[in-house]
């Protein structure tokens, strides 16, 4: 189940690099298409963010530890702001703490992270990203994909079971500046229908 889920995460990564790409291509069919706070007309297999990013945070590495040539764990902490998608002017202060493992080979990164807010709430945000770095200033640019898991009566009750995407600007000194968007995929829980076993269709 989880390897369906990572590679459910990495197409959607791919699908988002190729709707950045499209922003500049011309083809007989098109319709709007929304890219962080812009809006452009792409080809019709492009991704639809909202308007409004729902997450920014600012993180910061605080330990690295290499496991072999092509893998390493880290842990790091950050703070941020939500913007409720239920109310655009609601917007909740959070600090957050987290893991990940980094693949070189891959230029990925997966990980967990959770982050609180300043009343105690908090979510659970599962992520995948894909990066490439400049080797000369060490700096990075990722797009991210994530699930937002949280008490789905809460404050925090609109984000749960929400996927977002965006983009991480990775500074040389181990900071990181996240902006994440929701993905309006038009698909909501009532319109997935469950896989029955087969046993039960004899």
């Amino acid at each position: 189940m989880m390897m369906i889920d990572m590679l459910a995460l990495i197409s959607v990564a791919a699908t988002l690099l190729t709707a950045v790409e499209a922003q500049t291509a011309v083809e007989p069919t098109t319709r709007t298409t929304i890219i962080g706070n812009s809006t452009t007309d792409t080809a019709s297999s492009g991704i639809e963010l909202s308007q409004q990013p729902v997450l920014q945070e600012r993180t910061t590495t605080v330990s690295q530890t290499p496991i072999n040539y092509a893998h390493m764990s880290i842990t790091f902490t950050g703070n941020g702001t939500l913007t409720l998608p239920n109310n655009i002017d609601t917007i909740v202060n959070f600090t957050s703490n987290g893991s990940a493992l980094i693949s070189f080979v891959a230029q990925s990164v997966q990980g967990t992270e959770t982050i609180r807010t300043e009343n105690g709430e908090t979510a659970t945000i599962t992520f995948h990203e894909i990066v490439k770095f400049n080797p000369a200033t060490s700096e990075g640019k990722g797009i991210i994909t994530a699930e937002v898991n949280t008490n789905p009566t809460g404050t925090l009750a609109s984000l749960n079971g929400m996927i977002l995407a965006g983009i991480d600007d990775i500074q040389s000194n181990s900071e990181s500046n996240v902006t994440l968007w929701e993905w309006e995929s038009r698909i909501g829980d009532l319109d997935i229908v469950p896989v029955q076993d087969e046993s039960s269709l004899q």
